[in-house]
């Protein structure tokens, strides 16, 4: 046993305290710099990975950002197209219209040819664009690229689809007020025959002519010419030294590269394996991706650059930003490399001064610490402020594409979400909700007196007005063009919406001040309301936009609100649109013949043909409802030519060529007549069946003369030369002027039947139906008195002179065969 004595005590005292100070001071600084070299290794790595997360953030915002602006700008080629189409036209029609002003005493020819040298030349869409101009039966009267096809007709032209390419074009615009927009397809200059490509367009009425000039252009065309500015734009997005943006196609070939320099140009066309991996494993979402400049699958962070990839559907663009990995992993070496230096330093001192090279190590550690922070401080401002100008960014961008640019109000799919939101709250708490669609009258008058400028001023002052005048509830878009849309929601009782209607009204009663001249305008409105008339925002836009369209027809500035019966009316329109395109084909139109009785004699001398349509389900159909709808949709012609042959056919069937042969009276449309093929149709017509041009009377109404009374003169003189007889219908009922008796070759007039319904109890009415008498005896013409069903009417219209007599009194509409039977034995 160890035996402790005094000096070995006193040693211990001296010493012992030093030794474990000595121990526990290495074992502490050991310990520190342990835990600091711990500390210094876990620091390198965190902010390794800082760094990295941060600059893949920046090159996905940057991505992002560039994404979103060539979708927004590719969903507005269409738009843009529209816009510019119609812009183009707009000018032509200008200068056809000052042409037209300047030389209204020249012949239609010589004005046509000032007119079509004036546009033919005319070049836009970087060269591609011209006009065109149109009869509106379908005659080719200039084409700005292929003038060989003037004079010719292109009614018949159809595109690989089937689709009567200028049918429907004429059509929506007769249906449109003069102006439409269309769309087709159509083979591109140089491309195959068999392949054919979407074009969109505008065309607008010219009326002195009754012509229409159009322009087109194929949204493949004008998508290509966005494609090279967005190259050019996109390419040039805000970017660091240490990023590039590119973009590459779907089969790895390089469109667009922002850095070419140093070691960030990593995509060359000699990479082909890396661009190819590219294009085949980007997504519409966007994901981040491992490059490499060797092999595109290495794994080797030192030489691995990494970029985020996101792919833009339609287009096959790719569109991405990478950020240099090595230059971080360098960085980070230099920092690792001066961290182990300091750690030697700091032993050394420990070594020799301990509590000095501790308090050091505190003071060395508080410097570093505040270095560090410094840094991760500006990394924090810096990130910040990206983040900020994304959040403006997207903002201005949301703002955009929920705003109408001119008028700062709502847009459709603002307006949408609003009406959406109000019938949910509506359904919630047992309200009512309006949606209530107006039109400016007469804003086309606006334009054309006072500039475009002054139209779009008075769209703005009329939104001003529109967005101070109602509650923070109530939403107000710009749909389009003249129109605007209310959405009034939380409505406990109809009247609301009649006040609110009324308020609207209110806001037109004083004149807008736009450029210092004084306009005065006013507005029609439609109405609907939820739940009564729909239960979706879609229906009830529609529904409304319907009432609207009957409050303009009807009497401009007043206010409709829709109502089922309206809507059953326009339902059984569509069906008889539907069903009447295959009546020609199933063989259920038929003609009927009325008697045209010799009012001296009492015989049948002529019949007038009658076409009518017999329906498997719906029965028989009143011509007042479905002739009408066959002009609106371009078979009044087919329909007409087909009634035209068969009661030719039947006439000779019964009555053969001869002195005492019966005549037959046929309804001619104003769109037949004024058809270019008209006179030699039905010239080929009579001339294969073998009756007598003498025998038929066509018989036209005098709506026909009102726009087109040049045209008419000359194809019912050419008719008249080639023994066709002519007949004016329903006399008296229109805008019936002796200048036309006068200048016009008619051997028939046709007075109507409802100033023979009074004749016999009216004194007017036989004055004037005396009027017609001496008139028709005045032009040596023949008198047919229509509707006549009593023995009364029949013995006075005898008295006054009246050639023939066609009514119930003697029979109705009559079969073939029963009109036979009525014709005296030869």
């Amino acid at each position: 046993m160890m035996i402790l004595n005094d000096k070995k005590l006193v040693n211990l005292i001296k010493y012992t305290p030093s030794i474990v100070v000595g121990f526990f001071a290495i074992t502490v600084n050991v310990i520190i710099i342990k835990d600091n070299q711990d500390k210094a290794n876990a620091s390198i790595q965190s902010l390794r990975d800082d760094i990295i997360e941060n600059n893949k953030n920046t090159i996905k915002q940057s991505t992002d950002k560039a994404y979103d602006y060539i979708l927004y700008k590719k969903r507005g080629v269409i738009d843009e197209l529209k816009t510019l189409s119609q812009q183009r036209v707009n000018e032509a029609h200008a200068i056809a219209m000052n042409i037209y002003n300047n030389n209204q005493n020249k012949p239609q020819m010589t004005v046509t040819k000032l007119i079509t040298d004036a546009l033919r030349p005319i070049r836009f869409y970087q060269g591609r664009g011209y006009f065109f101009i149109f009869q509106m039966d379908g005659v080719n009267i200039l084409h700005g690229l292929k003038p060989y096809l003037e004079g010719d007709s292109a009614w018949d032209a159809q595109d690989l689809r089937g689709a009567y390419i200028l049918r429907e074009h004429i059509a929506l615009i007769k249906q449109q007020n003069g102006e439409a927009f269309y769309d087709w397809w159509y083979q591109k200059p140089g491309e195959p025959v068999q392949k054919e490509y979407q074009k969109i367009g505008f065309g607008k009425h010219f009326a002195p002519y009754d012509w229409f000039i159009g322009t087109g252009e194929y949204i493949a065309d004008i998508e290509n010419d966005l494609k090279e500015s967005l190259l050019k734009s996109v390419i040039d997005f805000e970017h660091t030294e240490n990023q590039s943006l590119f973009i590459i196609d779907t089969q790895g070939n390089i469109l667009a590269n922002g850095n070419k320099q140093h070691n960030l140009a990593l995509l060359t066309q000699s990479n082909a394996a890396l661009t190819q991996k590219i294009a085949s494993e980007a997504i519409t979402q966007g994901s981040f991706m491992a490059l490499n400049k060797q092999t595109a699958n290495t794994t080797n962070n030192s030489k691995t650059e990494i970029g985020y990839l996101r792919k833009i559907e339609g287009w096959d663009w790719v569109i991405g930003s990478y950020f240099n990995a090595s230059h971080v992993n360098r960085y980070i070496e230099i920092k690792q490399q001066e961290a182990q230096a300091l750690n030697q330093k700091k032993l050394f001192n420990i070594i020799s001064l301990s509590v000095f090279s501790t308090l050091f190590m505190v003071g060395v550690s508080l410097i570093v610490s505040s270095l560090i922070t410094r840094r991760f401080n500006r990394f924090q401002q810096r990130i910040e402020q990206n983040i900020n100008a994304l959040e403006n960014s997207k903002k201005k961008l949301h703002y955009s594409a929920l705003h109408d640019a001119l008028t700062g109000l709502a847009n459709r799919s603002l307006l949408m979400e609003k009406i959406n939101e109000g019938i949910k709250s509506a359904k919630l708490h047992n309200q009512l909700l309006a949606v209530v669609f107006i039109d400016l009258d007469d804003f086309k008058r606006v334009n054309d007196c006072n500039g475009h400028s002054a139209g779009d001023e008075l769209l703005k002052s009329i939104a001003q007005r529109f967005k101070h005048a109602f509650d923070l509830n109530d939403t107000v878009s710009r749909f389009g063009g003249d129109e605007f849309v209310f959405c009034f929601p939380q409505l406990n009782h109809i009247n609301e919406a009649y006040l609110k209607i009324e308020k609207i009204q209110q806001l037109f009663e004083d004149k807008f001040i736009i450029h210092g001249h004084e306009i005065k305008t006013q507005c029609s409105i439609g109405a609907s309301m939820y739940p009564a008339d729909d239960h979706h925002a879609e229906g009830l836009i529609h529904k409304a936009d319907i009432v609207l369209y009957k409050s303009k027809t009807e009497l401009k500035g007043s206010t409709t609100f829709y109502h089922h019966q309206l809507n059953e009316e326009l339902q059984y329109k569509y069906l008889l649109e539907n069903k009447l395109k295959d009546a020609l084909s199933n063989q259920q139109i038929f003609v009927l013949y009325q008697p045209q009785i010799d009012a001296t004699t009492e015989k049948i001398v002529a019949v007038e043909a009658l076409a009518r349509w017999g329906h498997p389900t719906l029965g028989t159909i009143s011509p007042t409802d479905f002739i009408g709808i066959a002009e609106e949709i371009g078979l009044i012609k087919p329909i007409g030519l087909f009634v035209f042959t068969q009661a030719c056919k039947d006439i000779l069937s019964i009555s053969p060529n001869g002195p005492n042969a019966i005549k037959v009276s046929i309804n001619i449309s104003p769109n037949q007549l004024m058809s270019a093929d008209f006179i030699e149709s039905m010239t080929q017509i009579t001339d294969e069946i073998g009756i007598q041009r003498c025998r038929i009377t066509l018989e036209i109404t005098e709506n026909v003369m009102l726009n087109e009374l040049g045209k008419t003169y000359n194809v019912l003189t050419e008719l008249k030369k080639r023994n066709f007889c002519i007949s004016l219908d329903d006399f008296g009922t229109g805008f019936s002027s002796l200048s036309y008796l006068n200048m016009l070759p008619f051997d028939e007039l046709k007075i109507d039947s409802c100033f023979i319904n009074n004749i016999t109890v009216n004194e007017q009415s036989k004055t004037l139906v005396k009027s017609i008498l001496a008139i028709s005896d005045a032009y040596k013409m023949i008198t047919v008195a229509e509707g006549v069903e009593r023995k009364e009417q029949l013995i006075l219209l005898q008295s006054l002179g009246c050639h023939l007599i066609q009514g119930f009194y003697f029979d109705k509409p009559l079969t073939l065969a029963q009109l036979q039977k009525k014709l005296p034995k030869t």
